[in-house]
């Protein structure tokens, strides 16, 4: 029987640049397909070619729309992919704000100097869209040499774990893994008789502490009316924005008190808000209830939404993306808001390292942005019930719903401390083996496949 080779070219001892190479018989295809995202250093490997002829990749399967598992597509198509991209409808469609969102920032920052080129522009995007096939969850999809399935991975919308079935052995993607308590997005489907298992491990090291968003953000806001300020929250364009206005929506519904004007101010943040309202039959929350929480934000889109903002006065909420301040219209507002003592800046998920958010959960204060130096006097926080991934518990569910058959786990899309945290984990429990994978070695699955 054939060997199946795992080849991981990114999402390997860091969470960013997920793309996995599988091969078998006369095949080749690769789930994910992602950019890699954090300080230049981490980015320029995005310009470096991958060790795969791009023409020879049959297939390339999607977990989900995050720019870190889909922003590398149109530079395979470029280089010569005409293969079958397949994955869920939300997907899909987060796919193409996320990408063109992405040829726009590319093309900016060139005008701005900030870099030599693009790696693609708007009509790469539209020819790699058109390679896109969607595929129904919970649905056994028969390929000539193998099969697959996609299955519900909480996280955001469109979010799926994959499956494969390859020379009679079952293969689990499990690509970013949601909360069993998640506001909107739906729990995680667990699969079952699994042999060999690729698991993300962002949160491999650690439990989420228990606290309830709602309550968390009853505080934020009680601390920010007594010193009359702004309640900046860095949020990701795509869930968090919307899981956070869902949670005020809660918070002012059971809390009258509470409730203060919410600006969101995120171009990719009003096209996906608007995507889930459209998708919100996926959700786990009646779309009727979504939509009408989502009327408590203002959101940014015409000149007269500016004007309001522009004109408020606080105390007031501040929605803006990017979540690690890493980019995007943030930058402009952690500029304008950090200078002054009487605001907050909270923070409200995953920090990578090298970001404005991670150095300030370190305790940097002190920053050059725009060009100029500037010194953070405004509270700092943490909102650490915000985060879109299962934690370390929620990871040990997936394995153990698997305990019988397993016969390897690769650990990937975590940072190295994660990974070997979780690895040790695992090893002290189990009898399989547990690996934690390193980019652009080859792994096969053996004799046992």
């Amino acid at each position: 029987m054939e060997d199946i080779n795992l080849t991981f070219l990114g999402a390997a001892s860091t969470v960013t640049g997920s793309k996995t190479l599988v091969e078998f018989s006369n095949t080749k295809l690769i789930v994910d397909s992602g950019m890699f995202q954090g300080p230049k250093e981490v980015q320029e490997q995005n310009s470096k070619k991958i060790p795969v002829v791009y023409s020879e990749i049959d297939y390339i399967f999607l977990t989900h729309g995050h720019l870190d598992h889909c922003g590398y597509l149109p530079i395979m198509v470029k280089n010569g992919f005409h293969g079958k991209i397949f994955c869920s409808e939300g997907t899909k469609e987060i796919v193409e704000i996320i990408l063109k969102d992405s040829a726009r920032v590319q093309k900016y920052d060139l005008k701005e100097g900030k870099i030599n080129e693009i790696l693609y522009d708007e009509y790469d995007v539209d020819n790699t869209l058109s390679f896109f096939h969607i595929r129904e969850l919970d649905t056994k999809y028969e390929m000539q040499s193998f099969s697959y399935e996609f299955i519900e991975a909480g996280h955001i919308l469109g979010a799926t774990s994959i499956i494969f079935n390859i020379n009679n052995k079952r293969i689990c993607f499990s690509g970013d893994i949601g909360r069993v308590d998640d506001a909107i997005h739906n729990s995680p489907n667990l699969p079952d008789n699994i042999d060999f298992l690729v698991l993300e491990s962002t949160y491999g090291n650690r439990n989420h502490e228990l606290s309830f968003p709602c309550l968390d953000l009853k505080a934020q806001i009680q601390k920010i009316k007594e010193t009359n300020g702004v309640l900046l929250i860095p949020a990701f364009a795509v869930a968090r924005t919307q899981i956070l206005v869902f949670e005020l929506f809660l918070l002012f519904r059971d809390f009258p008190n509470s409730k203060i004007p919410v600006f969101v101010d995120s171009p990719m943040g009003v096209k996906v808000t608007h995507l889930y309202e459209r998708l919100a039959h996926n959700l786990k929350i009646e779309g009727k209830v979504f939509r009408e929480a989502m009327k408590i934000a203002k959101f940014m889109e015409f000149g007269n939404d500016f004007d309001k903002l522009a004109k408020a006065k606080p105390p007031f909420i501040l929605i803006s993306s990017s979540g690690m301040i890493s980019g995007g219209k943030v930058i402009k507002y952690f500029d304008m808001f950090a200078k002054h003592e009487k605001n907050t800046i909270l923070l409200s998920g995953y920090q990578g390292s090298g970001t404005i958010g991670n150095q300030l959960v370190n305790g940097k204060r002190k920053f050059k942005i725009l060009g100029h130096k500037m010194e953070v006097r405004a509270r700092v926080d943490q909102l650490k019930s915000m985060s879109a991934h299962a934690d370390r518990s929620g990871l040990k569910s997936y394995v153990e719903a698997n305990a019988k058959n397993l016969k390897k786990v690769f650990l990937n899309h975590g940072e190295i401390e994660s990974v070997n945290d979780f690895k040790q984990t695992l090893e002290g429990i189990y009898d399989f083996e547990v690996i934690g994978v390193e980019k652009d070695n080859v792994y096969s699955l053996g004799d046992e496949a």
